[in-house]
């Protein structure tokens, strides 16, 4: 920072501060939820623990795998009759327990179906909403947490940052793998690949877990593999193989670790023992409805998923092909079934045993859907009630479809089925309110931050300043999200350009989509980014204040607003400004980050330590505020203080040949000789400016 008299270069034995990029760096924080039950569900639990030990007496219970596979279309799986692809392991699930033909998403986003798949609650009840902003609350009961009090071991193992645990899914888990602590590429954006994991190190991590877990009892393990998101990259042989269809190429390689889990469970004698249940999140869209990727329409190439259950020995079903509609939000009681446990309080979701068995035929299930994104781009909320043979879309025009003659939901028949429209939105109506959760809105609301912004934007998810809630409920006076596809599809693909650092190309899609629908704060947030991200202050300022003007309570926006002030040395109005921002979100660690930067460049030493202290306490693992405490301690000559801070800071980043330095500085200034040379020779061997 060119205003900060800490930036000094190495002057003999002096101590040096590297110059830190002009935008944010951002490290991951993790937050562990609190466990809390109710007390209907402890009572639950305990009548459950019951249940379970009569079990265990006769024949001791299965192993719970839960397979999630992200982005995954149930039509491009062999078992779905798609010959375009070798998926012989998911087959061979299929083909050794149930296939169901026809599951529904409930929200064609990762989180808030996640969540959905996990607690058997409709997005109605557990109020996630969309990707960004939210998190499950704590008043959530998770099938970790009904399985875990009675003797099952419980590890997840996550392959993106979208579900890491500070968005509360690691509720009732013993083991949560998430671990995403992404650095940046030399441009300055994150990388990738560090927001998310091959499956074939998810499936490691979830082997190695299972190893252990097996001797202890019985074990419940989440699978997350994200790979079939976009974009689509999947590793040799399938690149090539799939070259035409790098989607199809991820899936494939997708059912190959997933052959890696069934070969560990043979070889371990574990494979009868164990219940593993495969379903997908949410589908993809190819263009289908004019729509690219998934979260903005609610058609079924989005919402129709794979649903597979492999049972254990415990019961008897094979090759069984299940027609009738079934629904993510019954993932858990259908779990719970095969335990022999009760389905628990809040479980809205349906239990499908008696399909799989076929002592029943169909259970006549209502599939409800509903997808907030759209109030990103400016367009209303859209909900959907999905028949087996009929689909009502709830949007500004309605939509109805015929699903035996035109599956593929091209012809609405909504104008000439006005009465059977009607019946069904009041119908559609009922149940949004028959599963309404009692927490409010709010109570899921996350307040986030310029970390997770930016870390889920370089994810695809473009959204996060505009509330979604603003869009509930039924369909509203905002534009028909049919209308702004074309909008949709421009901002989407200067997301993407933004997170990945390709600005001049996305500040030419977000001028014309400003141009061509001005007051969307999606766009001014991604152009205020891009001009962020290069440095161009004053017009990254201008598209700041716009989003601010928009929504005057984002604390996002006043934060980008004073960090603009600071690099424009206007340093009162930007300490009045982080101010505001604390006040609107009181754990925004990049707000405490700039104010320790005014107070450094202001010759306020005390008031900047505090502030990075502040920091600290939120990201532990903040490199640039480990770096530059110590630097101000060790200017007071607190030299032991200021060692812990830089050690710490070479920890976090061992390339850093600055901070080995001022490390070998301190330590000598401490009379530790030996380790001051160490560092000193640690530092010359990382950068040869730094030798004697």
């Amino acid at each position: 920072m060119n205003n900060l008299s800490a930036n000094v270069g190495i002057r003999g034995g002096a101590l040096i501060v590297p110059k830190f990029r002009k935008r944010l760096g951002f490290m991951k924080h993790c937050r562990s939820s609190c466990f809390q039950v109710i007390i209907p569900v402890l009572l639950f639990l305990c009548h459950a623990a019951t249940m379970a030990g009569q079990t265990r007496a006769q024949q001791p219970p299965s192993n719970i795998i839960l397979i999630t596979v992200d982005t995954l279309r149930a039509d491009r799986l062999g078992c779905y009759g798609y010959k375009l692809i070798e998926t012989p392991n998911m087959d061979r699930l299929a083909a050794e327990g149930a296939r169901f033909a026809t599951a529904v998403a409930q929200v064609p986003m990762t989180l808030p179906s996640h969540c959905t798949i996990l607690t058997g609650t409709y997005p109605t009840f557990h109020k996630v909403r969309d990707n960004v902003g939210y998190r499950l609350d704590d008043s959530m009961t998770t099938i970790a947490e009904l399985l875990k009090p009675i003797g099952f071991q419980t590890g997840a193992f996550v392959g993106s940052y979208v579900l890491d645990s500070r968005f509360g899914l690691n509720q009732g888990f013993d083991f949560y793998y998430d671990h995403f602590n992404p650095e940046k590429n030399p441009d300055g954006f994150l990388k990738l690949d560090q927001l998310e994991r091959r499956s074939e190190e998810v499936v490691r991590h979830t082997l190695q877990w299972m190893e252990k877990a097996a001797t202890k009892g019985p074990f419940f393990a989440w699978v997350h593999l994200f790979d079939p998101h976009d974009p689509y990259d999947p590793p040799e042989p399938f690149k090539t193989k799939y070259k035409s269809r790098l989607y199809d190429g991820e899936i494939a390689y997708v059912d190959r670790q997933i052959g890696k889990l069934i070969t560990f469970l043979d070889n371990n004698k574990l494979y009868d023992k164990t219940t593993i249940v495969l379903v997908g999140d949410h589908g993809e869209s190819f263009g289908e409805h004019n729509e690219v990727k998934h979260g903005y329409f609610i058609y079924d190439t989005t919402l129709l998923v794979p649903f597979v259950v492999k049972p254990s020995s415990l019961h008897s079903f094979r090759g069984v092909t299940v027609q009738a509609q079934v629904r993510l939000t019954d993932v858990v009681p259908t779990i719970l079934q095969m335990l022999d446990l009760p389905k628990g309080q809040n479980v809205q979701g349906t239990g499908l045993l008696g399909l799989m068995l076929g002592k029943q035929s169909d259970l006549r299930l209502e599939a409800y859907s509903e997808t907030y994104y759209p109030a990103q781009f400016g367009g209303s909320s859209l909900r959907s009630l999905r028949l087996p043979n009929t689909k009502f879309i709830d949007a500004p025009r309605p939509e109805l479809y015929d699903l035996i003659r035109d599956p593929q939901e091209n012809t609405n028949i909504q104008g000439k089925n006005q009465a059977l429209a009607g019946e069904l939105k009041r119908r559609l109506n009922e149940v949004a309110s028959m599963y309404a959760g009692k927490i409010s809105d709010e109570g899921a609301q996350l307040k986030v931050d310029a970390e997770q912004v930016e870390r889920l934007a370089a994810l695809g998810y473009v959204g996060g300043v505009v509330r979604s809630g603003t869009a509930a409920g039924p369909a509203n006076a905002m534009p028909d999200p049919k209308d702004r596809v074309e909008l949709f599809r421009l901002l989407n693909d200067a997301g993407r350009d933004a997170a990945t650092g390709h600005c001049p190309e996305a500040e030419l899609q977000l001028q014309k989509a400003i141009d061509q629908a001005p007051g969307i704060p999606t766009a001014y947030f991604l152009l205020g980014r891009c001009y962020f991200n290069e440095q161009k202050f004053d017009q990254a300022y201008s598209a700041f204040r716009q989003l601010l003007n928009l929504n005057p309570e984002s604390a996002e926006a006043q934060f980008y607003v004073s960090a603009c002030e600071f690099y424009l040395n206007r340093l009162d109005s930007a300490e009045v400004g982080l101010r505001r921002v604390l006040s609107l979100n009181p754990g925004y660690s990049y707000a405490y980050k700039y104010l320790a930067l005014i107070y450094t460049a202001r010759n306020q030493p005390q008031q900047a330590m505090q502030a990075f202290q502040q920091v600290i306490g939120i990201l532990p693992d903040d490199e640039e505020s480990h770096f530059r405490l110590g630097f101000l301690l060790a200017r007071q000559s607190r030299f032991v203080e200021a060692i812990v801070h830089f050690k710490k800071a070479t920890e976090i980043n061992p390339s850093n040949p600055v901070t080995h330095k001022n490390l070998g500085l301190a330590y000598i200034k401490t009379n530790q000789k030996e380790l001051g040379e160490k560092e000193l020779a640690e530092a010359c061997r990382l950068n040869k400016q730094f030798c004697p």
